[in-house]
């Protein structure tokens, strides 16, 4: 015998219960099969929802019963024809003819008792069990229809009633052992002793069919849902969660009682105790072998089955300096605790006696204050226990595996993955038995606490990337990173520009890294505030790599360190700021996560690893000067062989060695940015407006159009040449140097004797010359290229391997 139960989702329209029909079909050819099932999905809630509005009066369950009666009419003439489908509709009708009475009933005196609650939440199964049974004998399968509650007994405590197991499994048994066509049972429905209907609490049809189970010892109870078996986590909240292949009694148990609710959990006990393994399978992934429940499930090399959790509970604190001091205080608490009918989630208490914490449901936390209260009441008036104090909006998550048992490291790794993403732990409890380590954090903080701990005990090392910028930079970023393979373990998170944003967690195709989706349009649109939200969530290690010109990108920087997330940056402005930015990225990456932008002074020369190199060793900086823009290079050496200005701009800007708008070289500001990024690193307090700088354009540039500042280029052409044959004039070079020394900075054109370093500086080089205590007589220098997007890529891609290196240690 097996018994095979299907719940609401398995049998919620007639392509469902046609899965069945055929499930069942197949599962007859190999043995003797009993059927259980749930009410169609929704219809208890339904019914449920009926009740309540009757008991306040309103009259609206005739239309009510009129909808609900309609979905069963239409799945029934889908699913069967000719006197079976006209017996099939006389038994729908006469249904909810009853069901009528029974609201009317209830909308006359405006109550729903307990028991009467129960009568109407019967109708789902009774319907549904009708129709299943009507879809296979249509199939050719000889069915019948099974009330369970002609052998289900239970007591009188209407909506989870408790089952008398020795008359239920006589009956059981006697019913069975006749010879009788397929049965299909009614999940959740019972009878007392007095003939009442009652229900066994929402999820009992589970526990009808692990009672028929036990009964009968069944080879096994299958439990068909809409998942592949019991899961390591919940999927909606961490998409990379996978199916168990077997659990033992006790784990399941432990992981259904903190929220993962597969199976009902009284339902376990029944199959227990008749060593029936119980195996939960998916009605829409068949094939799938689904997870077995038994008393001892076989260990594998991860101690750890599943994490779950129970959201918002709230944290009730009893404390005292007499707590240690008043005999009994235990007992007396969870006394009336549970006179006031107050069920408790967890309990901790400090090994000092001094306080004691529990957890409650939400709705739970004033009664469990009162009763407390009213409890120590006199110990509260003399000093003795302080005024309770509820903490709400928290959740409880459970770490469940019996292979945690006399495992060493098991805490360890957990406590150190949360401390690692900053998640504070309110409370914490773990049995002798080490089956379960479960702990409160804040209900904002859960999926962040599920996707972690899920990443440090199930996951490979995964370095999520968040791609800021898809232009130019960009892109040739991606392209690189295709071309080199980079190594297993990273995935391409997100992509955003200033308009769209494409964000998911679950990319791992690498390979297949595009632009399309914010080329198209078709992504999200920009929400720095989600965007913020969805990194800082993410588990395991993550970089935002900025390689865009934003002037409100670095906003966030701040808050992305502090949470943890490395930055990698092209992008000068938020390093070129305000004083009071450049202090703040500065202090949360000191404390939070790592900062890296050497690509926005020297694209791909060490620049800024140079100096921070000497200033961590006690050197000194205390002058820098050179060329530090490829753009203004190549502008320079092309004005030197007699090219037009305009001309070289324009190539320039073709070959990717400008900012986007070229007047962010021409005006001398990104040049500006350099250098005070680099004197910032001395410490120095410096703002742009403390730079002198030389604009290559005239203030009326700045408001141009892009089309007009090209076609009036041309009108600069003369005005340089002259300056360029002024210098040559004197026989001196004309560049556009930069230069800080003793407190004060600037950049501007510079015509230079031609033995200056910078003067012999061609094309696209650029060259950095840092005067220390220690390079006092010939300064330090870096040379060489910097401009063009494959060199910045280059820089930020360097960068990227270091971040990753240094999260992985």
């Amino acid at each position: 015998m097996r018994v095979m139960k299907f719940g609401g989702t398995s049998v919620r329209d007639a392509e469902r219960i046609g899965i069945v029909t055929e499930l069942v079909a197949a599962a007859c050819l190999e043995s003797k099969i009993c059927v259980v099932v749930s009410a169609l999905g929704g219809i208890t809630d339904e019914l449920g929802n009926a009740a309540s509005d009757c008991s306040r009066g309103d009259r609206v369950f005739p239309e009510r019963c009129n909808a609900m009666a309609e979905r069963h009419l239409q799945i029934a003439a889908a699913l069967t024809s000719g006197d079976a489908r006209a017996t099939l509709e006389q038994v729908i009708r006469s249904r909810f003819a009853e069901l009528e009475i029974v609201l009317e009933g209830i909308c006359l005196v405006r109550e729903c008792s307990p028991r009467t609650l129960d009568k109407v939440l019967s109708m789902g199964e009774l319907l549904s069990s009708a129709l299943v049974a009507g879809a296979l004998s249509e199939s050719g399968i000889e069915t019948e229809a099974c009330d369970a509650r002609q052998f289900i007994i239970a007591d009188r405590r209407f909506g989870a009633a408790r089952v008398n197991f020795e008359t239920t499994y006589d009956r059981i048994v006697e019913h069975f052992s006749q010879t009788l066509p397929l049965q299909v049972v009614t999940g959740f429905l019972a009878q007392t002793e007095q003939g009442e209907t009652a229900t066994l609490g929402y999820g009992g049809s589970d526990y009808t069919a692990s009672l028929v189970g036990a009964a009968l010892y069944a080879e096994r109870i299958e439990i068909w849902t809409d998942v592949d078996g019991v899961l390591s986590c919940d999927p909606r909240k961490v998409p990379e969660a996978f199916s168990q292949e077997a659990l033992s009694y006790d784990e399941l148990l432990e992981l259904s009682h903190f929220g993962a609710k597969v199976v009902y959990s009284p339902a376990v006990h029944p199959a227990r105790s008749r060593s029936v393994p119980l195996l939960i399978k998916n009605t829409l992934n068949p094939s799938f072998p689904g997870t077995r429940i038994e008393e001892s499930a076989q260990p594998g090399e991860n101690p750890i089955r599943g994490i779950s959790a129970m959201s918002h509970i709230a944290l009730i604190r009893l404390e005292g300096d007499g707590m240690a001091t008043i005999a009994g205080a235990a007992r007396r608490l969870f006394t009336a605790l549970a006179d006031g009918q107050v069920n408790t989630l967890l309990i901790t208490q400090a090994s000092s006696e001094h306080s004691i914490c529990l957890a409650v449901e939400p709705g739970m936390a004033t009664l469990a204050r009162d009763v407390i209260h009213n409890e120590f009441e006199r110990e509260r008036e003399i000093g003795l226990i302080k005024d309770v104090v509820v903490d709400e909006d928290l959740s409880i998550v459970a770490v469940v595996g019996a292979g945690m048992n006399h495992r060493p490291g098991i805490s360890g790794t957990l406590f150190e993955a949360l401390g690692r993403e900053e998640i504070n732990v309110r409370a914490i409890a773990q049995g002798s038995s080490e089956l379960n380590i479960s702990f409160a954090v804040a209900a904002a903080d859960e999926a962040r606490v599920l996707q972690t701990l899920h990443s440090a005990f199930f996951a490979k090392p995964r370095t999520h990337l968040f791609l800021a910028g898809v232009g130019g930079v960009g892109s040739e970023l991606l392209d690189q990173l295709r071309r080199t393979r980079p190594p297993a373990g990273w995935s391409l998170s997100g992509l955003l520009n200033s308009r769209r944003m494409s964000l998911d967690l679950g990319r791992e195709d690498n390979a297949a890294w595009t632009l399309d989706r914010i080329a198209a349009g078709t992504g999200e649109a920009t929400d720095l505030s989600r965007c913020l939200d969805f990194i800082t969530s993410a588990p395991g290690h993550r970089i935002l790599i900025d390689c865009t010109a934003s002037d409100t990108l670095g906003s966030i920087y701040p808050l992305l360190l502090a949470a943890g997330v490395d930055i990698v940056a092209a992008n000068k402005k938020p390093f070129a700021g305000a004083q009071e930015s450049w202090r703040q990225i500065t202090a949360a990456a000191a404390s939070g996560g790592n900062l890296f932008f050497e690509a926005t002074v020297g694209a791909g020369l060490p620049v800024i690893r140079t100096v921070q190199d000497q200033l961590a060793t006690g050197d000194q900086l205390h002058k820098v000067e050179g060329l530090f823009s490829g753009t203004l290079g190549t502008l320079m050496t092309g004005l030197r062989t007699g090219h037009k200005f305009s001309d070289v701009v324009r190539e320039a800007h073709s070959l990717g060695y400008t900012e986007p708008d070229p007047r962010e070289d021409l005006n001398g500001m990104d040049v500006a940015r350099k250098l005070l990024i680099l004197v910032r690193l001395t410490g120095a307090e410096l703002d742009l407006a403390d730079l002198e700088i030389e604009s290559l354009l005239d203030e009326e540039w700045s408001d141009m159009t892009t089309e007009d500042f090209w076609s009036h280029l041309p009108e600069l052409d003369e005005p340089f040449a002259r300056q360029v044959a002024s210098a040559v004039s004197e026989g001196k070079v004309l560049t556009y140097l930069a230069r800080w020394e003793n407190g004060s900075g600037r950049v501007g054109l510079a015509a230079l004797e031609p033995s200056h370093p910078c003067a012999q500086v061609e094309g696209t080089d650029n060259l950095f010359a840092f005067t220390t205590d220690r390079y006092a007589d010939q300064p330090l220098v870096v040379s060489g290229p910097g401009a063009g997007r494959a060199l910045t890529a280059a820089g930020v891609y360097s960068d990227l391997l270091r971040a990753v290196a240094e999260g992985r240690e």
